[in-house]
């Protein structure tokens, strides 16, 4: 039995991976790393492993690692780049000290300017542990949430693009990529997994389409932008608009396109508003029923 172990289950990508890898291998097979007992419960609930470990402590993650043959390595969330460095290093460790076979990381794009990046791939590569580093694109999840924020309040949606188009890629596809590197743990160690290419208007086009109403682009200055005000000079640059077929190849298909996340992400949303309609109707028939109830009479 090969056994699986996957960190950041809590978070978009980890758990994008775990449900691709609980589709093809039986739960008792794979094993989750989380930070609290509270989390740890929810996941032995579905009939999953759960080890508390934190990056910073070297002794949990020891615990964590040991009897596990093949890791996904989920990319530390703290932004403090000399903590991330140092956790980043402690897990490579770990996992290489417990006889780990494989390890796949998800990095990112502009991995070597990165020093948490860095230092996990270069903690790789030195280790000689069998390993997969997976530069993962920007998410093209948030721009479509961000973009049907807009369209649900207008009839359009912004960007400082100039027009320019970028490579992203859906949550759900590097989640898959991840599982299937961990179960096929492939020859090649490097991959740049980017999904297809497209414009801000062709995401308008898309919103078009899904909410069946005109959706328009509207180009508007960095500041407009709020959070994204960072990425829009580098959109402008290209620096996002690199092309690579490694993420159809480790998929075994064509990544989803934003016309696809769009649609994925609609769905989601009416489902979710469905289940709160739903809801609404059954407290206010409690409601109803508690207000109805013919009160006791005194004796």
């Amino acid at each position: 039995m090969t056994v699986f172990l996957v960190t950041g289950v809590t978070g978009n990508l980890g758990s994008a991976a775990l449900r691709s890898l609980l589709k093809r291998v039986p739960a008792s097979e794979v094993r989750v790393l989380v930070r609290t007992d509270r989390a740890a419960s929810q996941f032995v609930a579905q009939g999953l492993t759960a080890c508390v470990a934190d990056y910073s402590d070297s002794a949990s993650l020891d615990v964590a690692f040991t009897g596990v043959d093949h890791a996904i390595f989920v990319s530390s969330p703290v932004l403090d780049p000399s903590v991330r460095t140092e956790q980043h290093r402690t897990v490579v460790e770990s996992a290489v000290t417990a006889g780990v076979c494989h390890v796949v990381y998800t990095s990112g794009m502009g991995a070597r300017h990165d020093p948490g990046h860095s230092a996990a791939e270069d903690a790789l590569t030195e280790s000689g542990v069998h390993h997969a580093i997976l530069r993962n694109a920007l998410y093209t999840d948030a721009f479509v949430h961000r973009a049907m924020t807009q369209a649900s309040a207008g009839g359009s949606i912004t960007s400082a693009s100039s027009g320019q188009s970028l490579t992203t890629a859906a949550i759900a596809d590097l989640g898959e990529a991840a599982a299937t590197a961990s179960l096929t743990a492939p020859k090649k160690t490097l991959w740049e997994l980017r999904g297809p290419r497209w414009d801000f208007s062709g995401m308008a086009a898309a919103l078009t389409v899904a909410l069946g109403r005109p959706i328009s682009h509207e180009e508007v200055s960095d500041a407009d932008t709020g959070p994204f005000a960072v990425l829009f000079p580098l959109i402008r640059r290209g620096v996002f608009a690199s092309e690579s077929p490694d993420l159809a190849e480790l998929l075994g298909r064509a990544p989803a396109d934003v016309g696809a996340v769009v649609n994925e992400l609609m769905g989601l949303l009416n489902q979710q508003q469905s289940g709160d309609e739903v809801l609404s109707r059954k407290n206010g028939r409690s409601r109803l029923f508690k207000r109805s109830r013919p009160r006791e009479s005194n004796p």
